[in-house]
């Protein structure tokens, strides 16, 4: 149960910090590490250059990381 409450803690900050990042890098992100799309399938769905996911993407890793790590 304890194992439980630990999962459940660490996805409520994981949505807080998503809910922190812009709706696009949001988006972004959530496609590439959930539903796996690479940085051409991203732009194509959302309109967007590769670069651009790309350069969306790497702020919101970074944002995360500093979240993590301070």
């Amino acid at each position: 149960m304890e194992s439980r409450a630990l999962i459940l803690e660490a996805l409520e900050q994981v949505c807080e910090l998503l809910d922190t990042l812009p709706m696009t890098s949001r988006r972004i992100f959530l496609m590439a590490q959930i539903d796996g799309l690479s940085n051409i399938e991203i732009g194509e769905r959302l309109g967007l250059t590769p670069n651009a996911v790309q350069k969306s993407l790497a702020r919101a890793l970074v944002r995360c990381y500093a979240a993590v790590y301070g």
